[in-house]
């Protein structure tokens, strides 16, 4: 009877650490998890795909995605539990279309994103998708006859390695509201300094025209002046029930880290009345400690 006493207590204390150490991987460290190889996309067809990354500690199997620029709902690829290596079967996709994806931490933060092409047909392939980049152009004999036709080259539909994020780069001005400490962010240098605002320089730089891998980024204001940034069309639709107006197109960003680019970080006031963006690390931390709600990131623009 002691003997078994002694064992229910060992069982007990074991469940109560490993439901500690899930825990703890649940809170802060899963937000210190880090990509160290991939993510790839493998397998595509014309009606599924599998994605597969590796990360330096345990973390989320967890990825959405969707027709890339459309207002679809998210699907999911969800796998219990969590280790360094991942692995997730997209399903349910459409041939010849371009989808979109984005990994995420446990707790739905954005850990990286990027896009991928679907075979023309549903039983063909497509070429695999290296660490979130469109196929390079030029590459052949790594796709079937299925694919043959689809016209890769560069200059033809822009998902050439020479094609990511070109375009005229344009100033990203930030400037701060001496009144209320609310920010405004645009491409207009003289309105930085009008109606309260003081400029606080250039927050980086983004596309005027489109190109392969980027999508647009789009701005609203609300009836208090908070400035939203966003490359979600579908959250223009729910901002505005908040009295946020506007909806327009001010460049086009990058949708997953392309070479060149650095994560544009999106935070929150605790009330939703205020948001902040920066591509400061240091800076997004300082924030943080005011209170301030972290949002992950809204995209990738340029230093």
């Amino acid at each position: 009877m002691k003997r078994t006493r002694t064992l229910l207590g060992l069982s007990l204390m074991l469940l109560a650490t490993a439901a500690f150490a899930q825990r703890q991987m649940d809170d802060a460290n899963e937000r210190a998890v880090r990509i160290t190889q991939g993510p790839n996309v493998t397998n595509i067809t014309g009606e599924s795909a599998t994605i597969n990354w590796t990360t330096n500690s345990s973390g989320a199997n967890h990825v959405r995605y969707r027709v890339a620029g459309s207002n679809n709902a998210w699907q999911s690829a969800y796998h219990q539990g969590g280790g360094t290596s991942h692995s997730l079967q997209l399903t349910g996709l459409e041939p010849d279309r371009t989808y979109e994806w984005q990994i995420l931490t446990r707790d739905g933060d954005l850990r990286t994103a990027g896009q991928f092409q679907t075979a023309r047909h549903r039983r063909g392939h497509a070429r695999d998708v290296n660490g979130g980049s469109y196929p390079a152009a030029g590459r052949e004999g790594d796709r079937d006859r299925d694919t043959d036709d689809r016209g890769y080259g560069a200059g033809d539909r822009g998902y050439g390695a020479g094609d990511r994020g070109n375009g005229r780069k344009v100033p990203l001005y930030r400037a701060v509201n001496s009144s209320n400490g609310g920010h405004l962010y645009g491409t207009n240098a003289d309105g930085q300094n009008s109606q309260n605002f003081r400029s606080e320089g250039v927050a980086g730089y983004i596309l005027s025209t489109q190109s392969g891998g980027t999508v647009p980024l789009y701005r609203m204001t609300s009836p208090s002046g908070d400035c939203l940034l966003t490359t979600e069309a579908a959250e223009i639709n729910r901002m505005q029930v908040y009295g946020y107006q506007g909806g327009g197109i001010i460049g086009y960003v990058a949708s997953w880290q392309m070479t060149g680019t650095q994560p544009f970080y999106r935070l929150v006031k605790p009330d939703g009345s205020g948001h902040f963006f920066t591509t400061s690390a240091s800076e997004r931390a300082q924030v943080l400690q005011r209170g301030w709600k972290d949002e992950g990131v809204t995209a990738y623009i340029w230093p």
